[in-house]
């Protein structure tokens, strides 16, 4: 029967496993460099997703004030001509 293994063991030998794939890895991307064209690429990148073209919508201008300031009339007869005294 094999020998149960702990967490850190299973861990070192899944370790050990990614580094020999890694090392794999580096190998075959240097041997397939040696015999690509020397202007050819392995492939090319897909082109990012683009997203739904919004409507066009006038842009909002600010309200402008009139030009010329506007004289308002107001009732004037209820106010006093003159400011009533503090000393009664």
């Amino acid at each position: 029967m094999a020998k149960k293994l702990g967490k850190s063991e299973k861990l070192d030998r899944i370790l050990s496993e990614v580094s020999a794939l890694r090392a794999d890895i580096k190998s075959l991307l240097k041997e397939g460099s040696r015999g690509a064209k020397p202007g050819a690429t392995a492939r090319a990148r897909p082109a990012p997703a683009k997203k739904a073209a919004k409507r066009a919508q006038p842009a909002r201008k600010p309200a402008k004030a009139p030009a010329k300031p506007v004289l308002v009339e107001t009732d004037d007869e209820d106010a006093p001509s003159r400011p009533a005294s503090r000393i009664a």
